[in-house]
């Protein structure tokens, strides 16, 4: 793997799956090296997510009580809301990072759960206050992404609010990946839900990219 280019082991595995365009098998196999110590999760910063933690510090009230945080990779964002006393629900496809996760976090109020945003459990539909989703949508192919989106916002209650952050590009600019870097207009379902705030801002770490940062109501 090239230093770099952190996400070139990414890559390589996603490539192996390129014929099954539905299958996001490859998740489960770059948690299975990270475990055995290769380092080929270029998000793993093992802190919690920065735009989360800023704008969760710039809430008077977080809204609550239930969280879901989708893409939970290694536990930091729900360890991090359930610190802040929300009752989180925290689920990533990979069965693996879910193990990595409750390992890191065995104290955390936190339910962990290995499930597919995509098909996602009737259980979990229309159950949140609040759902953080950072970077997953970025990480999977479109025909994956068109089902993904509409099932982040069936997580929420109506009125519920969700925090999505995800590497931006313009409207007329050219996506390459993974990750691909998201036009907003890929990110907006008005028949779903509002946008409240739209923020774009540079993330300095590792690979210097522009991200967004938005939050939506779910309509009732």
């Amino acid at each position: 793997m090239s230093e770099t280019d952190p996400r070139a082991k990414l890559r390589e595995l996603q490539a192996r799956y390129a014929a099954q365009p539905e299958s996001l098998g490859w998740f489960e196999d770059l948690y299975q090296l990270y475990r055995e110590g290769e380092p080929v999760l270029p998000w793993a910063k093992l802190k919690p997510n920065a735009p989360l933690v800023e704008w969760v510090e710039g809430q008077a009230a977080l809204p609550g009580p239930e969280a879901c945080v989708v893409g939970c990779a290694l536990g930091d964002d729900p360890a991090h809301l359930a610190s802040k006393g929300l009752r989180v629900t925290a689920f990533d496809i990979a069965p693996t990072a879910i193990e990595l996760a409750r390992s890191r976090f065995p104290e955390a109020a936190v339910i962990w759960m290995t499930a597919n945003l995509a098909e996602l459990p009737r259980e979990l539909q229309g159950r949140f206050d609040f759902v953080f989703e950072a970077n997953t949508l970025q990480a999977i192919p479109a025909g994956v992404r068109a089902k993904a989106l509409p099932a982040l916002f069936s997580l929420l209650k109506p009125g519920g609010v969700m925090l999505l952050v995800a590497r931006a590009r313009e409207e007329d600019e050219v996506a390459q990946g993974p990750p691909w870097p998201l036009a907003l207009t890929e990110l907006t379902l008005p028949d779903l839900a509002a946008i409240e705030s739209v923020e774009k801002f540079w993330d300095g770490e590792g690979l210097p990219s522009q991200r967004w940062r938005i939050v939506y109501r779910r309509l009732g």
